[in-house]
Order: structure tokens, then C-alpha cells, then sequence
């Protein structure tokens, strides 16, 4: 028996004759029928091929679940993204423009933050990624939206844990010592940062692991032990150790620059991150005599790019961490025309009690809360320019505001290439 994808549903489900539901099948295609329990259709399944396929090239991209379009050209994909807001907006009955999405430069080995996790096989520590929905590290250094430079760190790692005889944490029997691989590289400088998550103090050796590390990379300008005290599916947590080089890199958007620690909170994407950034605050068409009102700041990434163009900019940012950040970026930027605020953003937007010219959001997936956009429609901001990286909590959101906004352009940005995640700009303007 075949089965044939008349349409996918959601970027990534494909529907079959009689409702059938696989996955990685692409619309008109024909497969012989499934006999695995997974739904999972694979390259050799195929009778007819898709013109939008191409050769899968890596080999845990039907387990691993960490991308979803490995097997779609490019320029599908982003028809694909720009296709699926159409559907989303019309689909809520909301009017706008949107423009063609941003496409991404290098839409493999993007990512300049990776995490990789420990398991143990054939009594040797190996580092990987977990299979999708499990707790299941499937061995593999070589993920093919990380870093080619982080990569090779990965792989020495790995060869220095077991020259050491480090070995994994095992999550079931409680036993072992490293958890998960934390790797951040500044797009600027190239400078690296290495974290080793360990559950509990032990880590026998780790000063001279770190000195090796630092010796093979001299991008490597600090390793850190980041210590777990219970169970937690955080990969890292508040405690620390230094083992070698500095807790800090820094990165670099223009002429400002940014101190990242391994907590920071920072765009996985930096060449997108920067075009990113520079249309929002293009199109929030700042004037020298504005007031900026940034909300979910962070380490102040927007706040001292918005401080460039604006009168005034004030912040304000939920974690103490990310707020000490961006107190620190702004004295090292000898910027002074910025008011960084730490606490709870839906208490403290409530307290602005000055006029807002401009207020830029960007909150986690989850979007904003109700209280949080009553508070933006209190405030009458002229210019509201939200960004996210959840359509379907902006789109939410974006109704909310409409009883008092109106939408006047979405500019989506192709981030997280080879996945089905969409960043986008929303312009809104009072009404």
C-alpha cells in the first residue's frame, strides 16, 4: 500500500490519505506504507520525490529532533516560514504587511551557543543530543547548525574527560560526574567560553582539563565549572567555580560592546541577531528627542543600540544577573542616558509614570501577560515595536493591543535555520 502527503500541517506534520499523520514527507510525495511505530518517513520510503528535497546530511536528523528541515532546500523553507504567518494573521483576522522574511547568510553552523550532553558507552564518556522526547543522549560532535569551531572543542572535550576518566552522570542510577557541555563563542572576537556542568563539588583534575583546553584553543579565554546540587532540568545553575582564564568574552554589535558571561542571555544567531536588532530599531524610526521604553532588556543589547539614537532609554529586565550585565555594558560604553531598572516587568512598567515615545518588547515564547499589555496601553505609547520569537503568542498578544494599535508592518527574520522557529518584528502605532 502507498500513502501520498496531500498537505503539512504546521511546517512539520504531514497529512496522508485517510488522515494519516507522518513525518519528514513533503506535499505530493509518495511513500510505500509504514510499518514503524514512529510515523517517521524516511529518504528510502520514497517512491516520488518533492523538487524541494534534498540529501539529509546528517545522521541523527530522523532521532534527534533538534532540527526539522534538513531535508528541504533553503529557499523552501523560508517559503515555508513566510507561507505559514500569511496562513497565521489571516487565519486571525488580522490585517498587516508582511514583508519577505531576512533570509540567513549560513543557515548551517549558526549557532554560536551549544550545549551538548554526557552519556556513557561501552564504559567510555560520550557527548551528544538527546533524542526527541526522551532522556536519551545520542552520541554525535558534529550537529550541523553548532559552530564548526565549537564542534572541535566538543570533540576535545570529550577526549580529555576520558583521557581524565571523567565520567557521565547517570540520571538513573545518580551515579558519575559531568552532565552537559556549555560552549560560547563572541562573533566579534572569536573568543570562546567552555563550561563543564558537573552534579556536585567532584571534578578531579578540572584545573588541569581547563589548562589543556586553553592550551589546544587560544580562543578559549576561560573555563568554568558550573555545579549542580539537586535534580534540575536547568543545564546550568547559580553556583560556579573558575578553573581557568576569565568568567567573560566580548562580543561586539557596531561600536558597542558587550560583556557575555556563560548566564547571559544572547541571541544563538549573531549575524541575524545584528540584522535583527537594526531593522527593529530602523523601523521604530527613533528621533533625537525620543523617549525608549525597553522591556525584557536583558544584558541591554537594544537599550545601548537604542541609546544612539534616542533622547532617553529606560530598561527594564526581570533577572538580576542580565541587569548587573547591561549596568556594566553601559559604564564600559561610557553611555550615560540609560535608566536600567531590575524587577518584575509587569510591576515595574506600571510605575513609568512619563510620557513613552517608543516601547520595544521582547519577551520569552510564552509572550506577554494580560496585566503587562494593559499596562502598554496605558502608557499610549506612539510606537510599540514587538518582537518575538512565538508567532502564535504574538499574534495573541498583537489583538490585545489592536483595540488601541494598528499593525502597520511584520518584518520575519530567519533565525533558527533548519527549524520550524520564526523571529519577527511587528510595528504597531496608536491609533
Amino acid at each position: 500500500m502507498k500513502i501520498t502527503c496531500k498537505k503539512l500541517n504546521e511546517m512539520t506534520e504531514a497529512i496522508c490519505d485517510n488522515n494519516l499523520s507522518v513525518r519528514y514527507m513533503l506535499e505530493d510525495e509518495i511513500a510505500e506504507d509504514l510499518n514503524r511505530k514512529d510515523h517517521i518517513v524516511i529518504e528510502e520510503d520514497l517512491i516520488t520525490k518533492s523538487p524541494n528535497r534534498v540529501r539529509v546530511i546528517c545522521p541523527i536528523f530522523y532521532k534527534c529532533g533538534g532540527c526539522d528541515f534538513l531535508h528541504i532546500n533553503y529557499n523552501e523553507q523560508l517559503r515555508m516560514k513566510q507561507q505559514y504567518l500569511v496562513d497565521l494573521f489571516s487565519q486571525n483576522h488580522i490585517k498587516t504587511e508582511i514583508r519577505p522574511i531576512i533570509e540567513n547568510p549560513k543557515p548551517l553552523n549558526y549557532r554560536h551557543k551549544i550545549v551538548a550532553s554526557a552519556t556513557t558507552v561501552n564504559h567510555k564518556l560520550r557527548l551528544g543530543l538527546y533524542r526527541e522526547h526522551s532522556k536519551e543522549v545520542l552520541p554525535y560532535l558534529k550537529c550541523h547548525i553548532q559552530d564548526l569551531d565549537a564542534n572541535l572543542v566538543l570533540d576535545e572535550t570529550e577526549k580529555l574527560l576520558n583521557q581524565y576518566r571523567i565520567p557521565a552522570y547517570d540520571l538513573d542510577r545518580h551515579i558519575g560526574i559531568i552532565k552537559h557541555i556549555l560552549i560560547r563563542k563572541s562573533y566579534a572576537t572569536k573568543e570562546m567560553l567552555v563550561v563543564l556542568v558537573t552534579q556536585g563539588n567532584l571534578l578531579p583534575n578540572g584545573k588541569k582539563i581547563a589548562s589543556e583546553l586553553m592550551k589546544s584553543f587560544p580562543k578559549i579565554k576561560g573555563v568554568i565549572q558550573n555545579i549542580h546540587h539537586k535534580r534540575t532540568k536547568f543545564v546550568l545553575m547559580e553556583d560556579e567555580k573558575l578553573l581557568s582564564g576569565s568568567r567573560f568574552i566580548e562580543d561586539r554589535i557596531d561600536d558597542i560592546r558587550f560583556r557575555l558571561s556563560a548566564q547571559s542571555f544572547y541571541q544563538v544567531n549573531p549575524i541575524q541577531m545584528i540584522k535583527l536588532y537594526q531593522k527593529a530599531l530602523d523601523l521604530a524610526e527613533i528621533k533625537k528627542t525620543d523617549i525608549v521604553l525597553d522591556t525584557y532588556s536583558g544584558i541591554g543589547t537594544i537599550s545601548l543600540l537604542a541609546a544612539l539614537r534616542a533622547q532617553e532609554v529606560i530598561a527594564i529586565e526581570t533577572n538580576l544577573n542580565a541587569h548587573q550585565d547591561a549596568i556594566f555594558n553601559m559604564k564600559s560604553n561610557q553611555i550615560n542616558h540609560i535608566t536600567f531598572i531590575n524587577g518584575n516587568v509587569e510591576n515595574q512598567i506600571q510605575r513609568i509614570n512619563q510620557k513613552i515615545d517608543i516601547l520595544i518588547m521582547d519577551p520569552t515564547r510564552d509572550g506577554a501577560s494580560k496585566a503587562f499589555l494593559d499596562a502598554v496601553i496605558q502608557l499610549k505609547p506612539k510606537k510599540v515595536i514587538y518582537i518575538s520569537c512565538e508567532p502564535k503568542t504574538q499574534v495573541r498578544d498583537l489583538k490585545h493591543l489592536l483595540k488601541f494599535y494598528q499593525i502597520k508592518t511584520l518584518q520575519p527574520v530567519d533565525m533558527f535555520s533548519q527549524t520550524v522557529h520564526i523571529e519577527a518584528i511587528a510595528v504597531l502605532e496608536l491609533k
